[in-house]
């Protein structure tokens, strides 16, 4: 028989040693986690702050083209030319602002979220001619609403409605995608843009395109959003 001498402490020594050594695992996996999702608000952040510098330069310089239109009509110039291309410059300037003012506006409102309702939301949408005959590009954009950002995931289906011979007619995702793709996967903490292209029938006539997002998760509500059917130039 061999006798195997008693050490309590022994194995309390190896209990503890287990215990510091979980406590370690998790410290890591939190920190790591931590230091992804601040990486991603630092992206959001330098692009927000991207877009106020580039602002900022547009507007200085829609005052410049203001003051040159202001010192062609005090001298009394009559070069109508020149006069003209200043106020296309000026208009185009102005569109361009408008457009990062609402970007700025887009990524602050992530940031510091101040909306009553809060949650998944299907933000905008953009339909692009790709040269093809009857096929669309659309780019989704979504986000989420939220006081502390988790990561959110879920589907996104799409159909659109509009005439066909004389009668109302509405085409699932399936029925406009080449591989019948039935719904597009999301996930995402702050926002995404889901891309795709769409077929239409020949004869067909569309006027809204309805999304419905359907993020993940037991009691989480189903988004339904329409856009007017309205397609930009490639």
């Amino acid at each position: 028989m061999i006798v195997v001498p008693h050490r309590p402490w022994y194995m309390a020594g190896i209990f503890c040693l287990f215990l510091l050594a979980m406590a370690a695992l998790s410290w890591l996996t939190y920190q790591f986690g931590m230091g992804q999702g601040l990486a991603t608000k630092v992206e959001v952040v330098a692009e927000r702050d991207r877009l106020q510098r580039e602002l900022g330069n547009l507007q200085a310089r829609n005052r410049e083209m203001l003051q040159e239109i202001a010192d062609l009509k005090l001298g009394d110039q009559v070069d109508t030319q020149a006069n003209e291309e200043v106020r296309q410059t000026v208009e185009l300037l102005q569109e361009e602002i408008a457009e990062l003012s609402e970007e700025i506006r887009f990524y602050k409102g992530i940031m510091v979220p101040n909306a009553e309702v809060k949650g998944l939301r299907v933000e905008r949408l953009d339909l692009r001619e790709t040269g093809e005959t009857g096929k669309i590009r659309y780019s989704l954009l979504l986000t989420q609403v939220v006081d502390k950002h988790e990561y959110i995931q879920g589907g996104v289906e799409i159909a659109v409605k509009g005439q066909e011979a004389g009668a109302e007619k509405t085409y699932s995702m399936a029925e406009l995608t080449t591989d019948g793709q039935q719904s597009i996967r999301f996930r995402f903490r702050y926002f995404q843009n889901v891309d795709g292209e769409l077929q239409l029938p020949e004869g067909f006539e569309p006027a809204v395109l309805q999304v419905k997002a359907n993020p993940a998760g037991r009691g989480a509500p189903e988004i339904n959003r329409e856009f007017e059917w309205q397609v930009l130039g490639s």
